[in-house]
């Protein structure tokens, strides 16, 4: 369950000037419990996650120039 929560928070950025800079950890974790996931295991790994998914955004944002 933990691992759907994941694949399902990309969408849960916080962006300025157009471009992601952060995950939304409160809508995250909101996401996770809805869903039954683990909101613990969840806060160990959002931070690392985190980096994996701006990176990607970001990445992307700059392909698209």
């Amino acid at each position: 369950m933990t691992w759907a929560v994941i694949e399902r928070c990309g969408g849960q950025v916080r962006a300025g000037m157009g471009t992601p800079y952060a995950l939304d950890f409160t809508a995250v974790l909101m996401l996770a419990d809805a869903m039954g996931a683990s909101t613990t295991l969840l806060a160990d790994v959002l931070p690392s996650i985190e980096a994996v998914i701006v990176k990607s955004y970001q990445e992307e944002s700059e392909n698209a120039d």
